[in-house]
């Protein structure tokens, strides 16, 4: 065993020469003295610094998103912000469908039974005879108590002409007033639709907090675009006379709570 221990020692201990010729005439050109020992140990340092530079640029570059280190707290904070932006662009998303839902429900003018909460509304159908329009509008009228934490403005200084009426489909008030009358944003919200509708005409639809919505039709000049944010009492369009079911110079008004018309005198004091 000392035998061989001895010999692989004096072959570490061997030198060799390494020489670099030119191939035509031999002259030589690079002449290199290299022993094992010192081999070995080159080439274990080169790994090692290999090594290093490797983990470095994995540990503290964005390399790691590729090939993230237990340690690369870079990886770890984006990774972070990332799983939050995920989570905020899914409330968003279910926000934007929830809008998408009672806006339809506001521009179609109807309200389908399969839309209605059942834990809302506790009669278990909605059919033509009157005892369940009567009971279905007193659901409405039960939801809709008056509290002035909501500071909701009028709209629009003028006269009442017709009234919320769930029997004849009227889920708003009008009120009559001159052509081309400032009309303004009850609360502070977002316009979520500004554009024309056969029915309704010039119509702006605005979304307030706590999911309420307010909408306004027929008017003749629309003041604001589809996502414009407004404040409470801003100018949002002029009285107009627009749409089929406009016979003069008014505003339809209709105010929805969680996707549910309510009667507006309830909220607002005209």
């Amino acid at each position: 065993m000392g035998s061989l221990r001895r010999k692989i020692v004096n072959k570490l201990k061997n030198r060799y020469r390494l020489i670099i010729r030119k191939d035509d005439n031999l002259e030589e050109k690079v002449s290199v003295v290299l022993k094992p020992s010192n081999l070995i140990l080159l080439i274990s340092s080169g790994f090692l610094l290999f090594g290093t530079i490797i983990y470095l640029m994995l540990a503290y570059t964005p390399l790691n998103y590729i090939f993230p280190t237990r340690n690369a707290s870079y990886s770890n904070r984006e990774f972070f912000e990332l799983i939050q932006k995920i989570d905020s662009l899914e409330q968003g998303m279910t926000q934007l469908q929830l809008q998408s839902q009672i806006l339809n429900q506001v521009l179609s003018g109807e309200i389908l039974p399969k839309d209605i909460p059942t834990d809302v509304i506790s009669s278990p159908s909605i059919s033509s005879n009157d005892e369940n329009l009567s009971n279905y509008e007193s659901d409405f009228i039960s939801l809709t108590t008056f509290t002035s934490t909501r500071n909701f403005l009028s709209p629009l200084t003028g006269v009442m002409s017709d009234s919320f009426n769930v029997q004849r489909n009227h889920f708003g008030v009008d009120i009559v007033a001159k052509h081309k009358e400032v009309v303004k944003s009850i609360q502070q919200g977002t316009v979520i639709f500004s554009g024309w509708t056969p029915e309704g005409g010039h119509t702006i639809v605005v979304q307030h907090p706590d999911n309420f919505i307010s909408v306004y039709k027929h008017n003749s000049v629309l003041l604001k675009k589809t996502g414009t944010f407004v404040q409470a009492g801003s100018p949002i369009a002029l009285v107009g006379n627009t749409g089929e079911l406009s016979s003069g110079p008014h505003l339809h008004f209709e105010l929805w709570d969680k996707g549910l018309a309510v009667n507006p005198n309830q909220y607002i004091n005209f």
